[in-house]
């Protein structure tokens, strides 16, 4: 007689088996190229166009990243970087919280219409905008600018933030106001001193998007800035590509050096940019 309940055991443990062999096969193909990455910058040049390509190197090299750090403009770039993504952050952080607080606690005609229009300037595909952002920057000579590619970034990011913050200022309950308002906070109080900090994880979460987003964006880059001494890092990868061929061993360091602090921060940030993200989708 066959026992239903070993069948129903049985029929688990194989389910559990094909799950943990797709998700492996799923994280190798994922991680492999990050893998490729890492391995191809530490391989000297000769080895690195061996047909068939090795999956280690012969012998570990770090010529490639001396290279990128002392004979290029690598750090250069690498500050510029960090400028871009803190100060479209700083951008982004007050417009959005203002904006955001603003739709949350005041009534006012078409507030759903803008809310909606917001939503859907996301919709438009990036390349679309480029040329009419050109044409309207080489008018204002925000070109090759700063501050020009600072406020493309910060009007491609804030009305993510924007429906972000929305969700935790909806979810704050209106008495907190009140009774802020009671013991003298004017409007701009009770935004900093009592919504902004009871809504730290959507804060955080969108901090980290920015910070991401500004950080491995190129295309827009390559279009407003034209030298070396304002060009972004992922933007400056491109300086390995010569016409006396691609520098295959500098482009997959430099890769690297820019994939570090987007690892840290996703190691020590993980936690809060879920919390963020799930929490700004589900409250208001």
């Amino acid at each position: 007689m066959i026992n239903p309940f070993a069948q129903q055991d049985t029929k688990k443990k194989t389910g559990s088996i094909l799950t943990i062999i797709l998700i492996s096969v799923a994280v190798i193909i994922i991680l492999f190229p990050f893998y490729w990455l890492i391995v191809t910058s530490l391989k000297m040049e000769s080895e690195i166009y061996r047909i068939p390509p090795s999956v280690f190197p012969d012998a570990i090299t770090f010529e490639n990243y001396k290279y990128a750090i002392f004979q290029t403009k690598i750090p250069i770039y690498f500050l510029n970087s960090l400028i871009y993504a803190g100060g479209t952050l700083l951008v982004v952080l007050i417009c959005s919280s203002l904006a955001a607080y603003s739709m949350s606690r005041f009534k006012f005609r078409g507030k759903g219409i803008y809310l909606l229009i917001v939503l859907l300037t996301q919709l438009m595909p990036l390349t679309t905008l480029i040329v009419p952002i050109y044409i309207l920057f080489g008018r204002f000579n925000l070109i090759n600018n700063r501050l020009g590619l600072i406020a493309v970034y910060s009007a491609i990011q804030i009305p993510i933030a924007l429906w972000l913050l929305l969700g935790f200022f909806n979810a704050i309950p209106r008495e907190i106001d009140e009774a802020a308002r009671i013991d003298g906070c004017n409007t701009l109080q009770i935004l900093m001193k009592m919504i902004l900090p009871l809504s730290k994880p959507g804060i955080v979460a969108v901090s980290i998007s920015v910070i991401i987003s500004i950080w491995q964006e190129f295309m827009l880059a390559m279009t407003f800035t034209r030298t070396d001494t304002l060009r972004p890092l992922m933007a400056g990868v491109s300086a390995s590509i010569t016409k006396a061929g691609i520098k295959w061993g500098q482009i997959n360091a430099t890769g690297v050096i820019a994939l570090i602090p987007i690892i840290i921060i996703y190691l020590f940030c993980q936690k809060y940019l879920i919390q963020g993200l799930t929490g700004g989708a589900v409250k208001g």
